[in-house]
C-alpha cells in the first residue's frame, strides 16, 4: 500500500502568488484568464519544497508553511516561468501571410527562461545559504557537549 504524505499546507496562496506575477484577467489581455491554473501553482508548490529538500545538508520538509515564504515565492515563480517556457517552445509557430511581416505564436520562450532563471538563481542562492546558517545553528542547540562536532546529525542515512 502506497504511503500518503500528510496534506500541505501553504503560507503562501495560489492568489499571493498570481498578484505577484500579474497573473490575473485584468492584466493578461490576451488570455482574458489567468495563466497558471491552481493545479499548476500546487505542484509548483511541491516541487520548491522537493528542491529544497534535495540541496545539503539534506532534509525532509513535508510542509511548505515551515519554510520561508520569500523563498518559496522564488522557486515557486521559477518552476512556473519555466514550465511556461518549455510551452512556449514546443508550440512556436512563425507565420506570414502576403507582404505582412512575420507573425509569432507562443515567441517568448526566452524571455520566460531568463526570468526563471532569475528566480532559481535567486532561490538556490538563499537556499543555501539558509541551509548553512540552519546547520550552524543547530551546532549549538543547548545541548552541554566537551567538544564541537560538525554540526550535523545522523539519521538514518541522511545528515539533517
Amino acid at each position: 500500500m502506497p504511503t500518503q504524505l500528510p496534506e500541505a499546507k501553504f503560507r503562501v496562496t495560489s492568489q499571493e502568488i498570481r498578484m505577484f506575477l500579474r497573473d490575473q484577467p485584468e492584466y493578461n489581455i490576451l488570455l482574458d484568464d489567468v495563466e497558471h491554473s491552481d493545479a499548476q501553482i500546487e505542484l509548483a508548490m511541491k516541487l520548491a519544497v522537493a528542491k529544497w529538500n534535495a540541496i545539503t545538508p539534506i532534509s525532509n520538509l513535508i510542509d511548505a508553511s515551515q519554510m520561508n515564504e520569500y523563498l518559496l515565492l522564488c522557486g515557486v515563480c521559477g518552476l512556473l516561468l519555466k514550465s511556461e517556457g518549455i510551452r512556449q517552445k514546443r508550440n512556436q509557430l512563425m507565420t506570414q501571410d502576403g507582404n505582412i511581416s512575420p507573425i509569432g505564436l507562443d515567441e517568448k520562450e526566452a524571455i520566460y527562461l531568463k526570468w526563471a532563471m532569475h528566480f532559481q538563481q535567486e532561490f538556490d542562492q538563499k537556499a543555501q545559504a539558509m541551509k548553512i546558517q540552519q546547520n550552524m545553528e543547530s551546532l549549538f542547540d543547548g545541548t552541554h557537549t566537551n567538544y564541537l562536532g560538525s554540526g550535523y546529525r545522523y539519521i538514518g542515512r541522511y545528515t539533517l
